[in-house]
């Protein structure tokens, strides 16, 4: 696989052409199962094209090729569900705040434009992947990447989600909800199937909202948001939810 000085020039401009590619794909407002696939597909090839660079020096290839192997190893490790709980609903609860402000952009799952399912989603992927590196926790990791592939509209969220969330109660309006039922991170759902809302705790809610134009937090009690005026199903991510007790 040795390549001539010529051949590695090639390569090298090919990567430096494919990496702005990559940064436009990976913030590009608008998200598509078409750009998911493209991000991946020119990852891959940045992977691939970083060894060909160094394939003729062993000691940088055999370095390269045991962090490509101890990656992959590492995602396929069988471990178990999030132990602590509490610690992922604070992160998660982070990982949604920390958009606070960011425009609406419909479709939008980023810092560049964001709509509102993709904020509930985007922060559970946040939040899986900072605690499971930090924990060791692949299982965490994996169903982080598994979040970014799957798509999800406020209506999927509110239907289970491939049976990643699961029903809590029902509501006349957020205003009127017995905020006692919720956890952190719970969401709300309209009867509609068209918004989605995340509960921070203490009565307050955040959402990408297309009146506001951004993400905001809004205290309950809510005057002037229809969202807090129409019937909501409260839902629960199930990796979430408190492991019963034995």
């Amino acid at each position: 696989m040795f390549l001539t000085l010529t051949s590695r020039r090639s390569l090298l401009r090919a990567g430096l052409m494919l990496i702005p590619v990559f940064i436009v794909l990976w913030y590009f407002p608008y998200i598509s199962n078409g750009i998911r696939l493209a991000t991946t597909l020119v990852f891959g090839l940045l992977l691939a094209g970083a060894l060909a660079l160094v394939w003729k020096w062993p000691l940088f290839r055999w370095t390269l090729i045991a962090v490509y192997a101890g990656g992959a190893i590492f995602l396929l490790l069988p471990s178990p569900l999030p132990p602590n709980r509490t610690a992922l609903r604070t992160s998660y609860v982070e990982s949604m705040q920390a958009y606070t402000g960011c425009r609406y952009y419909w479709g939008g799952e980023g810092w560049f434009g964001i709509d509102c399912s993709g904020l509930m989603r985007k922060g559970l992927e946040d939040a899986l992947a900072k605690q499971g590196f930090a924990t060791g926790n692949p299982a965490m990791v994996r169903e982080s990447l598994a979040l970014y592939e799957i798509d999800a509209t406020a209506r999927a969220l509110g239907e289970g989600y491939g049976g990643r969330t699961e029903t809590v109660t029902t509501c006349r309006s957020l205003n009127t909800l017995d905020h006692a039922l919720l956890q952190p991170g719970d969401l709300a759902v309209t009867d509609s199937g068209l918004h989605v809302m995340a509960y921070l705790g203490d009565k307050r809610w955040i959402g990408a909202d297309p009146g506001e134009g951004r993400v905001t937090v809004f205290t309950i009690p809510e005057e002037k948001s229809g969202w807090f005026h129409t019937p909501m199903k409260i839902v629960r991510w199930k990796i979430l939810q408190d492991a019963p007790r034995r």
